[in-house]
C-alpha cells in the first residue's frame, strides 16, 4: 500500500480473497483504518477522503467498518460510527504491542513508479 500511495493510486487485493487472505488484509486495514480514525478523531471523515489518502480501495474501508459494527446506512448514506470502545481497545492494544510491530519507513523508500511508455 505503500508503493500505491507513493504512485498516488488507490490499491486493493486481487478478488475473491481466500478465508486466510481476508483475515490478513482485514486485520492490516483494521490497524489502518483505526488508528486513522484515532489521529483524525475531531475532523469530519468521509470514505473517498480516507480512501484517497491511505490508498486504499473503498469497498475494502466499508467492508471493514461494516465489520467492526462503525459503518450504518442511514437516509441513503453511509455513516461512519466514532465507536469509542472500538478506538480505546485499538489503543489498549497498540500500548501492549510497544515497539514490536515494524513498518516500512517511508523515508527510506527509493523507488519511483512507472512512467507511460511514450509513443
Amino acid at each position: 500500500y505503500l508503493l500505491t500511495r507513493v504512485e498516488g493510486k488507490i490499491g486493493s487485493p486481487e478478488k475473491p480473497l481466500s478465508d486466510l487472505g481476508l483475515i490478513s488484509y482485514r486485520s492490516y486495514w483494521k490497524d489502518v483504518l483505526l488508528g486513522y480514525l484515532c489521529a483524525n478523531s475531531n475532523t469530519t471523515l468521509s470514505v473517498k477522503d480516507i480512501s484517497q489518502e491511505m490508498a486504499i480501495h473503498s469497498y475494502d474501508i466499508v467492508s471493514t467498518l461494516q465489520a467492526l459494527g462503525m459503518m450504518k446506512y442511514w437516509k441513503g448514506k453511509h455513516i461512519i460510527l466514532k465507536k469509542q470502545d472500538v478506538l480505546d481497545d485499538y489503543v489498549d492494544r497498540t500500548k501492549r504491542r510497544g515497539s514490536d510491530l515494524k513498518e516500512v519507513d517511508r523515508a527510506c523508500l527509493r523507488w519511483n513508479p512507472p512512467q507511460p511508455a511514450s509513443i
